[in-house]
């Protein structure tokens, strides 16, 4: 299911998604309060009750902010988003965003390219958020717990906040429901 329809979005040879998001697309709710965006596009699906998912994500990222992320969703105030995203020097960087009523955004390094792999898992009551310049050797980037009674979307996001648009690639994408080992970084 859609939440906020893409400027643009496809399927190539069945394992591609590809996602465009208009300009002035934000999902964010800064954490002093005033400013709350909710438009950028996503694509999300029911996740199991405990779950892994990694994909290659590809940014082309035109302005600060734009970015291609793997979104976890609970409810429009619990909800987390794993990106590779635009820095304001031009380089891209692993950022993630978790949001209890308002967002808690670390950035947590830069990467060579347009690419890296991102992987979200979730067990009981932990989640935990890990990065991969190569697919197979990942790092821990991020741990912690997020609540919604009535369970969590997962999916697809791209952004640009303060751009002209921005788009971002989705392959060599896995997901596996049920119980897996969050310290397994392989």
């Amino acid at each position: 299911m859609w939440q906020n329809e893409p400027a643009e979005w496809k399927v190539d040879r069945g394992a591609i998604l590809t996602i465009s998001a208009a300009k002035k697309t934000d999902w964010f709710a800064w954490p002093g309060g005033g400013y709350r965006s909710d438009a950028s596009p996503r694509l999300l699906f029911r996740a199991a009750a405990d779950f892994m998912i990694s994909t290659k994500v590809t940014t082309e990222a035109h302005k600060t902010y734009d970015a291609g992320c793997l979104a976890l969703y609970g409810t429009a105030s619990a909800w987390a988003k794993f990106c590779l995203e635009a820095l304001d020097d031009g380089r891209l960087a692993v950022v993630s965003v978790v949001t209890r009523d308002l967002s808690d955004d670390v950035t947590s390094f830069s990467v060579d390219g347009k690419s890296a792999w991102l992987k979200m898992a979730k067990v009981d009551r932990a989640i935990m958020l890990y990065a991969s310049s190569d697919g197979r050797n990942w790092t821990i980037i991020r741990k912690f717990n997020l609540e919604s009674p009535a369970g969590f979307l997962i999916g697809f996001s791209a952004q640009s906040p303060d751009g002209d648009g921005a788009t971002a690639t989705f392959e060599d994408l896995h997901y596996q429901p049920g119980r897996t080992d969050l310290w397994k970084l392989r």
